[in-house]
C-alpha cells in the first residue's frame, strides 16, 4: 500500500506550500516538526536569479501601493509632461515609491506575507491598505495582512504580522509573539470595511461588519501568521526560542544571505518603472 504523506501542523493553518508559480520557483520549504507551542515554517531562496525575483517584487509594491485607477493617471501625466515637469509632480503629489528604508522593508514584508498566504491559501487580500496610506514615509497602524474567503467571510480569517530585522535577534520573534495571541484580535475590520463601502462592495461591507461581532462571540476561527525575514541562520533562532501558548500561530521564516539588498533592488526597481 502506497505511504500516504501526513499533512503537517503547519500546513492545516495556512496550506500545503505553493507547488508551482514564483513562490515554488524562489523558496525550498521544511515545515521543521511541530509542537504546541511551536510550528514554524522554514523558507530559503532555491536560487531563483536575482533579476527575476527583483522583477517580481518590483511590481507587486506597485500592485500593493498604488491603485490601477491612479497607476494609470500617472502613466498619462508621464505621456503628457517632459521629464522634468513629471519627476516635479511626482514629488509633489505622490513621493514614491518609499523612500524611508525603514518603512520600505516593513511594507515588503507585508507584501511578501500577503502574496505567499493568497496563493498557500487562497484567501485574499480584500483591500491592499498600502492604497490608502496618507504618508507613504510611515507605516500605516493596524494589522499588517488580514485575509479573507471572499465566498464565506465568516468561515476563516488569517492576521499577519511581518518583521525585518539584517541580523536576526530573539526579541523580533518574541515581539511577534506577544502581538499574535488569542487575546489580540483584527483591529483594522472597520478599516476593511469603510474601504469595502467606498469601492461599491456593499455586500462584502456588511460581512466584514457581521464578522466583527462574530470574533468576539469567538465564532469565527483565527489564524495567526508571523513572517519574520532576516538573515540565513534565521531559522536557528526561530526553532530555539519560539514558544506560544497559541496553537492557531505559524512562524513563517524567510532566511537569505543579505536581505537588506533585495528590499534596495525591488524598490529601486519599482521607482524606475514608475519614473523611467
Amino acid at each position: 500500500m502506497a505511504k500516504v504523506n501526513k499533512r503537517s501542523e503547519q500546513s492545516k493553518l495556512i496550506g500545503e506550500h505553493p507547488n508551482s508559480g514564483v513562490f515554488f520557483d524562489w523558496f525550498e520549504c521544511e515545515d521543521t516538526a511541530a509542537t504546541d507551542g511551536k510550528k514554524h515554517r522554514k523558507l530559503t531562496n532555491k536560487g531563483l536569479a536575482n533579476d527575476a525575483l527583483v522583477d517580481y517584487l518590483s511590481n507587486r509594491i506597485l500592485k500593493h501601493h498604488v491603485a490601477p485607477s491612479r497607476l494609470a493617471r500617472i502613466q498619462k501625466k508621464k505621456q503628457i509632461l517632459g521629464k522634468h515637469q513629471f519627476k516635479g509632480y511626482m514629488d509633489d503629489t505622490m513621493p514614491f515609491p518609499v523612500k524611508s528604508f525603514t518603512t520600505q522593508k516593513g511594507n515588503l514584508g507585508e507584501i511578501i506575507l500577503g502574496e505567499y498566504l493568497s496563493a498557500s491559501t487562497a484567501l485574499e487580500l480584500l483591500v491592499y491598505k498600502l492604497h490608502y496610506n496618507p504618508n507613504v514615509e510611515q507605516s500605516m497602524k493596524g494589522d499588517d495582512i488580514l485575509l479573507f474567503e471572499k465566498g464565506d467571510v465568516q468561515s476563516k480569517i488569517i492576521m499577519g504580522e511581518a518583521k525585518f530585522r539584517a541580523t536576526k535577534s530573539k526579541q523580533a520573534l518574541d515581539d511577534i509573539v506577544s502581538s499574535l495571541t488569542t487575546k489580540n484580535l483584527p483591529i483594522s475590520l472597520t478599516f476593511v470595511c469603510d474601504r469595502l463601502e467606498g469601492m461599491g462592495e456593499i455586500g462584502l461591507a456588511d460581512e466584514i461588519d457581521n464578522l466583527i461581532s462574530n470574533l468576539h462571540k469567538s465564532k469565527t476561527p483565527i489564524t495567526y501568521v508571523g513572517f519574520y525575514h532576516s538573515d540565513i541562520n534565521l531559522y536557528k533562532t526561530i526553532e530555539k526560542h519560539l514558544n506560544s501558548e497559541n496553537k492557531n500561530l505559524v512562524v513563517v521564516s524567510y532566511s537569505e544571505n543579505n536581505p537588506a539588498q533585495i528590499v534596495k533592488d525591488s524598490f529601486d526597481a519599482a521607482l524606475k518603472m514608475i519614473m523611467g
